[in-house]
């Protein structure tokens, strides 16, 4: 049995193992796959879908998500309802805004919104309610199965709260797609 010394640099040795490593660390930098749970987001999105949350940080300094832009939270809104760090919701208003639901209608600074993504009609009764400079209004697209900003235990959230913005859905593959 010959005795083989590899003599190659370690960059040239182990170069199958270090880039692949590399690469899944900046993924994980900038995206996060999370799954949807509930049915809080139908009919657009699935419980059970897997999504890619493209990381952001929101602020007053950083700015804020956009306007009908669907995200993902760092954990639940509430000890009930869904379960795990996966509740994504659709925001509704921005800092400054003043929001009001009266007869099932949403209002944004006083214009009916066009929501053409929703089903189910949106109950209760809000405002009008001005939104602080860190907050924001957020509600499901199945609003009688959403636990949202409607509801007092939640109300406005706060944008450091915020995981992200969710770009496309990637499983089941049928259902491949970005999220509008």
């Amino acid at each position: 049995m010959a005795n083989y010394e590899d003599n190659r640099p370690f960059k040239e040795k182990y170069r199958i193992y270090i880039y692949p490593v590399i690469l899944a660390w900046l993924i994980t930098m900038f995206v996060k796959p999370i799954t949807s749970d509930g049915s809080a987001m139908l009919p657009g999105i699935s419980d059970g879908e897997v999504i890619i949350v493209s990381k952001q940080t929101y602020s007053s300094v950083r700015g804020a998500p956009q306007f009908q832009q669907v995200v993902a939270f760092r954990s639940d809104f509430i000890d009930e309802g869904e379960k795990g760090d996966h509740t994504i919701r659709r925001v509704i208003g921005l800092p400054g805004d003043k929001i009001e639901i009266k007869n099932g209608r949403v209002y944004r600074n006083g214009e009916l919104l066009e929501e053409p993504y929703i089903s189910g009609t949106t109950e209760g009764e809000i405002g009008p309610l001005t939104l602080g400079e860190e907050e924001i209004f957020v509600l499901g697209d199945n609003r009688e199965e959403s636990i949202d900003s409607r509801d007092p235990r939640v109300g406005p959230l706060n944008m450091r709260d915020l995981r992200g913005y969710c770009s496309f859905t990637i499983w089941p593959f049928r259902e491949i797609a970005k999220i509008d």
